[in-house]
Order: C-alpha cells, then sequence, then structure tokens
C-alpha cells in the first residue's frame, strides 16, 4: 500500500471526493467515491462519468486513471484550485479575461466530442499551475449528457448553479438541455468571473459586456449564442478598459 487518505475534500449527489498522497509517485491524487446509497441508474451514471472522462484525452479535462469495481471508486489527478477560489483571491481584470478564453477553449474541446456537461459552475473548472502558466480542466461529468444515452431521465433535477431556472419548469427538465442552455449557464459563467457574483445579474458600466450578457441569456432561444464558437466570437469583440 502506497498511499494514505489524508483528508475528505468534498461531496455531491453521487459521490465523496478524497485527496491522498501517494508516496511511490510522490504526489497527490483525488479518489472519487460512489456514495452507498446510490441506485442502480445512479450508479451506471456514475460509472459513465469515468467512462466518459476516459475517452478523452486533452489538457482540457482532469485526467482519470483507473477504476475500481469493488471498492465504486476511481483514481484521478489532483488539481490546484478552483475557478471559485481563483476568483476569491483575483481581482485584476485582464487576469481574469484571460481565465475566461482558457474555460472558453475547454468547453470548446468538450463539445467538439459532443458532450454537454450541464453542470457548468466556477467549483467544476479546475486551474493546474506550471511554471510558466496554468490550464483550465473541466471537471465533473456526473450530469454529462452524451448523444444517444439512455440516462437522461424526466425527473433528472436542474442541479447545475448557473442553468436556466426555466428548463424546470416550461420544458422537460434535462431531458431537453441542448447548447443554448449550455450557452446560457456559460454566459453566466462568464458574468460570475467578471463581477464575482452567482446570483443576481447586474448592468455593468460596459455597455457591450451588457449586451453580450443580454443575448447569452435571452428567453428566446433562436436569440441565445447557438455554440461556443459563436459566443467566442461575440466575446472577443467586448471593449474593456484594461488598467
Amino acid at each position: 500500500k502506497n498511499y494514505y487518505y489524508s483528508e475528505k475534500i468534498g461531496e455531491g449527489s453521487y459521490a465523496e471526493v478524497y485527496k491522498y498522497y501517494d508516496t511511490h509517485y510522490n504526489r497527490n491524487f483525488i479518489i472519487k467515491r460512489a456514495r452507498d446509497d446510490l441506485n442502480t441508474k445512479e450508479y451506471e451514471r456514475f460509472k459513465l462519468e469515468y467512462l466518459e472522462m476516459s475517452k478523452l484525452n486533452s489538457p482540457y479535462v482532469v485526467e482519470v486513471y483507473n477504476y475500481n469495481e469493488e471498492k465504486r471508486e476511481y483514481t484521478m489527478e489532483c488539481l490546484d484550485e478552483t475557478v471559485y477560489d481563483y476568483i476569491k483571491k483575483n481581482t485584476n481584470l485582464k487576469a481574469k479575461i484571460e481565465l475566461i478564453k482558457k474555460i472558453i477553449n475547454a468547453f470548446k474541446y468538450l463539445h467538439s466530442k459532443e458532450l454537454l456537461h450541464r453542470d457548468i459552475s466556477p467549483m467544476n473548472i479546475l486551474l493546474k499551475k506550471y511554471d510558466n502558466g496554468y490550464v483550465a480542466k473541466i471537471t465533473d461529468f456526473g450530469l454529462v449528457k452524451v448523444k444517444e444515452s439512455e440516462l437522461t431521465s424526466l425527473s433528472s433535477k436542474i442541479k447545475g448553479c448557473l442553468n436556466d431556472p426555466k428548463l424546470s419548469v416550461y420544458e422537460n427538465g434535462f431531458q431537453d438541455y441542448e447548447m443554448i442552455h449550455e450557452t446560457y449557464a456559460f454566459t453566466r459563467l462568464i458574468c460570475y468571473i467578471l463581477t464575482d457574483k452567482i446570483n443576481g445579474i447586474k448592468k455593468e458600466k460596459n455597455k457591450m459586456l451588457n449586451e453580450f450578457i443580454k443575448k447569452g441569456i435571452s428567453d428566446d432561444h433562436k436569440e441565445r449564442y447557438q455554440n461556443m464558437n459563436e459566443l467566442e466570437s461575440a466575446f472577443k469583440k467586448i471593449n474593456f478598459i484594461l488598467k
């Protein structure tokens, strides 16, 4: 046994998360373990999360290493901090814009694989620091929507903290989650990064930013950004006053 559990660092609807130090590799790793009370469908979704992440080979997605069926858990790389933590410490506008561009690249890659994350939040995007900068990586694929998957049901709850609240009122919940819902949540993520506010999208002094946000969260689905490339193009056109 080359490792020991150092601490439990979190838990969610499907799993508990532990950080451990591996004496063989001389570094920390993460173990994500399915909760004991999951029903069969929930456990299948937990396994799907690992399976989909293991298929992806990109610096924009957190690496997973192995699945232990007996313990109902899998191992993944340990990152340095969440976007939530980063924003709490960094108020520089230039740094925030750079972060947004990195996250856009991550989601462009994910969408190129015909995957929708469905749970975009500042807690589900992690940063890996290097000597010459950092990379933004997507994690928590517990609610990922896979094309042709049967694991999305009408009873799925709208768990993403930035998701369109009308999904659960006027539509069939996550059954009808599409790209326009992903770009809606991403628009709100951008708003959070720039303003440090999760709830309450207030008007900013920057008129171009206001128009960008207004379009991204429009009640008219045809008005919203139809994909991440369109959102990226619109974001790049915003004139920010950098000090």
